[in-house]
């Protein structure tokens, strides 16, 4: 017996020696690889740097537009050969794998780029594949030779995946039958809202970066993705119910301010200095208040909170008139609790304001553009049923945090502010728009003769019929209006509208004012009407015998 335990003893003794001797040999082959893995990467980049030399650190950035992320770059100096023996830097394994990545995205922008070439309603996006994405991905490369690192590439590579996937859902859309014409009418009005930017910068040479929009059904609230900008494609994300009233469409032009202002290099920044706003980096501190009044000073750093805002709010109701502030009185209206038309909003710990001004004063805003572009009567009469929306609250006043609590604050301070903000913005001068204000930038006016094509839009619609009109905002402009005085037939009122706006990427076809009404001329073609009408042909046509001498005569 002791016999046989020493022998299983020997035996589990040399086993694990077995074992010891394989793992050894293992880490040796695995050393002996990562070291000829280190020094074909050492001679590689020894290579390069032969062949390009020592440049400064200049002469590695990138030429032409900004990329889209802007990674850190650093020195562009030779790197050191990496001796023999050395471990295998920890961040090649992933630059590998991301340089990897780069080459399918670079395949995948490719393929979908040679598909959407050849699809009406995708071609917009068809430059952005073939252009703007091999052109990040040639730089990113050209940095990774000077000496960019595995995280940034990573980064960078993500925001490249982002743009492809964007393009690629964008365009999976509008291969849907049933939404394509849907998300056509949402593009060909956004096209509409877009020209005069597009037209007034060209004319004074803004560095315009943006202009091609692309509406997409989702969950998201109504907004557009400024940050896509650099691809000169706008993603403007539609709510669940935008196709079911028209209402949420005015605000499409809201956003796309949001897109104007941001697109054009330096505009915001400048508009903020003309006007005597803070920087939108500086957090607005909650007023101080002396006798429950702030002087300008304070009322200038709100105000610097929420240009963006007001700044969109302005362009929107000179894009849609007076259907833009009925818009807003509708949406933003909460009939459980009147006083949130008054509230202040702040994050959570009070220490910053809400980017958005309080409704109140946002419908005041747009009445003011409204009376500045001669439309007061309409004024007059949006500001009246807004009044009688909120009978139990005094409108002379707005709220503004105190703790747990709300103080109410005179209203006369804020809307002394937003005149004077609105006439520099409607008239100018202002030198960050060429020394114009938004009324001189042809076509984005609103003004009396747009407001009578929306009420014509509006009359027919009522009417049952789809308008002549053929100013697609003038034609939701109307839509509006309608569905405002018949609510409950507002989905029928959208589809009527919509059925005169050619839809972008189809082929439809805008409807002629002077044509006869459809179905006036219509035959039904079963197959003996096609029998009868083939048999007369043959009795008016000459005999067979005939023709033949006709046509050599002829």
């Amino acid at each position: 017996m002791d016999d046989l335990e020493r022998y299983v003893g020997y035996l589990i003794a040399a086993a694990w020696l077995i074992i010891q001797a394989a793992i050894k040999i293992g880490s040796r082959r695995a050393e002996r690889a990562a070291r000829a893995e280190a020094l074909r990467e050492a001679a590689a980049a020894a290579a390069v740097e032969a062949r390009r030399g020592t440049l400064p650190a200049s002469a590695d950035e990138p030429q032409g537009d900004a990329p889209l992320a802007g990674a850190a770059r650093r020195s562009a100096a030779p790197r050191a050969a990496v001796p023999f023996g050395a471990p295998l830097a920890p961040d090649a394994a992933r630059l590998r794998a991301a340089l990897s990545r780069l080459a399918e995205l670079d395949r995948s922008a490719a393929a979908l780029g040679e598909a959407v070439r050849h699809e009406r309603a995708n071609r917009r996006f068809a430059d952005v594949l073939t252009t703007f994405v091999p052109r990040e991905i040639a730089r990113l490369r050209a940095a990774v030779d000077a000496g960019l690192g595995a995280r940034e590439v990573e980064a960078a590579a993500d925001d490249i995946e982002l743009v492809v996937s964007e393009i690629a859902v964008l365009a999976r859309q509008r291969r849907d039958p049933s939404l394509l014409p849907e998300l056509g009418d949402a593009d060909a009005l956004a096209d509409a809202c877009y020209a005069p930017v597009i037209a007034f910068a060209r004319a004074e040479g803004l560095p315009l970066r943006s202009g091609l929009p692309a509406t997409q059904l989702t969950r998201f609230e109504l907004s557009i993705w400024t940050g896509f900008i650099p691809t000169s494609i706008a993603p403007i994300f539609l709510p669940a119910d935008f196709f079911s009233t028209p209402l949420r469409w005015p605000a499409l032009a809201h956003e796309i301010g949001h897109d104007f202002l941001a697109s054009i290099d330096g505009l915001e920044p400048a508009l903020r200095r003309e006007l005597g706003l803070p920087d939108r980096s500086e957090r607005a501190r909650p007023l101080a208040l002396d006798d429950d009044r702030a002087g300008p000073s304070e009322l200038g750093r709100v105000f610097g909170a929420w240009f963006e805002e007001i700044f969109c709010d302005v362009f929107g109701t000179l894009m849609f008139g007076p259907a833009y502030v009925l818009t807003m009185s509708e949406l933003f209206f909460e009939e459980d609790y009147p006083y949130a038309s008054l509230a202040i909003q702040t994050n959570a710990g009070g220490a910053r304001y809400d980017e958005h001004p309080p409704p109140h004063l946002r419908v005041l805003i747009g009445c003011m553009v409204l009376d500045r572009a001669g439309l007061g009567d309409a004024a007059g009469a949006l500001r009246e049923a807004w009044a009688r929306r909120h009978a139990e609250v005094d409108l002379d006043e707005l709220l503004l945090p105190a703790g747990s609590a709300w103080h109410a604050f005179p209203l006369s301070p804020f809307t002394e502010m937003a005149e004077r903000l609105v006439e520099r913005l409607y008239a100018g001068p202002l030198v960050a728009l060429s020394g114009f204000g938004l009324q001189d930038i042809s076509g984005l006016d609103y003004g009396p003769h747009a407001h009578q094509e929306g009420l014509r839009a509006r009359d027919a619609l009522l009417a049952g019929r789809v308008p002549a009109v053929r100013d697609a905002r003038a034609l939701l402009a109307g839509a509006v209006q309608a569905a405002h005085q018949a609510p409950e037939r507002a989905l029928l009122i959208l589809t009527r509208a919509r059925a005169a706006i050619p839809a972008l990427g189809t082929s439809e076809r805008r409807p002629d004012a002077f044509a006869p009404a459809p179905g006036a001329f219509r035959v039904a073609l079963d197959r003996r009407a096609v029998t009868e009408a083939l048999l007369f042909r043959e009795a008016l046509l000459p005999p067979r015998a005939l023709r033949a001498r006709r046509r050599a005569r002829i």
